[in-house]
């Protein structure tokens, strides 16, 4: 018997690609003289290399997953990574935009009094910094890391995590993420979920459905607070 969601009392927000657009790194991999495949080719090892981490109970520092994930990609390529560019790519990625929904997005939770909180599989110092250059730290009172329980989302620890943080049980906690497998965590460990569907795809039969689904991170949210 499913379980019917609730307006939650705090919103947890996947952090890369869902806050922040991973896209300004197709000029770094441009420079790298890498084709354009390679960004998300690079983000998926990323991602399958952090998720076998969690999966067998170890863990590592997102810099050095995402190192590691560069230095395969040139590899596969028959090249040798260049001097410095995982240096490169990791400054690079320090500075990504927040997506243009974003801000909206936290203003409504702001306004409702619900607490936002930034849950990300990298590092928490790096997610504050981008936060700060994007001027929401005022709208972002908790920025956590997985590092914190050393297992990736879409483990229960995360969430778990959050919701203790946050104070509330996770059935009174949402999550926000556009990665279908982020969402189905989030539901496996008791969360009501929200999936921003910006790229319009059809979500995976396999995994927990969302609660609410929207095209933009505001969307989402708004549905949210208008569950009872």
């Amino acid at each position: 018997m499913s379980i019917r969601p609730r307006r939650p009392k705090a919103v947890a927000f996947d952090v890369n690609e869902t806050l922040f657009d991973i896209g300004m790194l197709r000029d770094t991999f441009r420079q790298f003289g890498l084709p354009e495949t390679a960004l998300p080719w690079w983000f998926a090892v990323v991602l399958r290399d952090g998720f076998a981490l969690s999966a067998s109970g170890n863990s590592a520092p997102f810099g050095m997953i995402a190192g590691s994930a560069l230095d395969e990609i040139f590899s596969a390529l028959g090249q040798s990574t260049p001097t410095g560019a995982v240096s490169k790519l990791l400054e690079t990625f320090a500075k990504l935009p927040a997506h243009p929904d974003v801000r909206p997005a936290f203003e409504l939770l702001q306004k409702a009094g619900i607490p936002a909180i930034a849950l990300s599989n990298g590092n928490a110092n790096v997610t504050k910094g981008l936060i700060e250059k994007a001027g929401l730290t005022h709208l972002v009172p908790q920025v956590l890391s997985v590092d914190e329980v050393a297992h990736w989302k879409p483990r229960p620890e995360p969430y778990q995590y959050a919701a203790q943080k946050a104070g509330h049980p996770a059935s009174s906690i949402a999550m926000v993420a556009v990665h279908p497998w982020d969402t189905h965590g989030a539901k496996q460990a008791g969360m009501v979920a929200g999936w921003v569907n910006r790229g319009r795809r059809s979500f995976p039969a396999f995994f927990s459905a969302a609660d609410v689904e929207a095209p933009t991170l505001d969307a989402v949210v708004q549905l949210l607070l208008e569950l009872s």
